[in-house]
């Protein structure tokens, strides 16, 4: 028994070490490029919902989304709003950033926030040359119940695993990561054209 609490101690440590390095790694990241395929399985649905796209970040909470794939749609944020622009809809929704805030999103993506500070640390699991950790949110978010980070020897995210509390499933595969780029100056800016509609969110 001594034996055995001794080996499980030991493998702990090992894998709250993967875990601290993680984190460590994630602190030295400024902004961050994604081309990312993201697969999302409804608990209602038997076939998983396909969507393909790219995806920009800064530590200071700008962001953007390209979605190429089913709908040409971009979501943008300066930080302080987000813009929805619907190309085929020819609709746009401008909504506040404070609406829409989690301390999961800035830790997993914008990684503005430690991993530690937002998630416990759960454990760890083998697949093939990748190892999966598993963590889940310290506080509750009903967007997130736990979440299962795969990261390659060199501790680069490969997939990102996101069970929500109904049970959905979002995985969001990384296809290409640059890291510490420097943004274009309009990269964080929408051009709304003039035939698309805007409304604010809550406004019928």
């Amino acid at each position: 028994m001594r034996v055995f609490l001794f080996l499980l101690i030991l493998v702990c440590g090992v894998w709250a070490s993967v875990f601290e390095k993680l984190e460590e790694k994630l602190s030295e990241v400024k902004s961050v490029k994604v081309v990312f395929i993201q697969k999302t399985r409804y608990s209602w649905y038997p076939k998983p919902e396909l969507s393909k796209g790219i995806f920009y970040a800064t530590r200071e909470g700008k962001f953007r989304i390209e979605y190429t794939y089913p709908d040409e749609v971009v979501i943008v944020s300066n930080g302080k709003e987000i813009i929805i622009l619907n190309k085929v809809d020819r609709e746009a929704i401008i909504d506040s950033v404070k609406n829409n805030t989690s301390p999961v999103i800035e830790s997993l993506f914008f990684f503005s926030r430690p991993l530690g500070e937002v998630f416990t640390f759960i454990g760890e699991m083998e697949k093939g040359d990748l190892k999966v950790l598993i963590l889940k949110p310290k506080s509750k978010d009903e967007n997130v119940k736990e979440v299962f980070l795969e990261v390659d020897p060199d501790l680069e995210v490969r997939r990102v695993r996101v069970i929500d509390s109904e049970g959905t499933e979002t995985t969001i595969e990384f296809m290409d990561v640059k890291k510490n780029f420097t943004p274009s100056e309009g990269l964080f800016r929408i051009n709304i054209p003039p035939d698309v509609k805007v409304r604010r969110a809550g406004e019928l």
